[in-house]
């Protein structure tokens, strides 16, 4: 709960995790993806960095790194890169030596020592 700052974040992020009951195959917005909460969990649940490109009207970019454990050995192959337009993601594909978006501010603060290496 201290990285989502509270009980209160924590259950909407936990319940934005669950799938849809609706069965329809469409996530309802309270089902949607918030990469600056979510983006460490998806990291760590895919084993890959989650980089996030978005334009400063929607929100900030920015890149996930696993919180805890090893760096990822090949980190070019390891990267998920998705691209926020209104209401919707996109799966990017980086051109190589590309510049990323700063880490997120839960990874700087959260991150163990062995993942910071």
């Amino acid at each position: 709960m201290r990285i989502h700052g509270g009980e209160d974040r924590y259950n909407y992020i936990l319940n934005g995790l669950h799938p849809p009951e609706n069965g329809s195959g469409f996530a309802p917005p309270d089902k949607w993806l918030t990469l600056p909460d979510m983006g460490h969990i998806v990291a760590t649940y895919y084993n890959r960095h989650v980089v996030e490109i978005t334009s400063l009207e929607i929100g900030i970019s920015e890149a996930s790194f696993l919180i805890r454990g090893n760096p990822l050995i090949n980190q070019k192959s390891h990267i998920m890169c998705l691209g926020l337009i209104p209401s919707h993601f996109i799966l990017l594909f980086l051109k190589d030596y590309c510049p990323l978006p700063p880490s997120s501010t839960e990874w700087k603060i959260h991150k163990s020592e062995e993942a910071a290496s």
